[in-house]
């Protein structure tokens, strides 16, 4: 019979092995995450950029009124 000292050092010590995988999982799981931000990040970027850019042009964009703002064409 294995002494019950050694059984509770071997179960610690599997629950330390099975912590371990969570915690690896976990950090990639979440390395996954911080990667998917950044793209979304440099995607928001890259629209922002463009809207300036836009902007800067100076285009008739500005006569046009968007159907969600609640203004009217023309000022009104």
């Amino acid at each position: 019979m294995e002494d019950p000292r050694v059984q509770r050092i071997e179960e610690a010590q599997a629950f330390a092995d099975k912590r371990a995988d969570d915690l690896d999982e976990s950090i990639r799981e979440l390395g996954e995450r911080v990667l998917q931000l950044v793209k979304r990040f440099e995607s928001l970027e890259q629209r922002f950029e463009d809207a300036l850019a836009h902007q800067a042009e100076g285009d008739s964009a500005d006569d046009e009124v968007p159907p969600h703002s609640g203004r009217l064409p023309g000022g009104r």
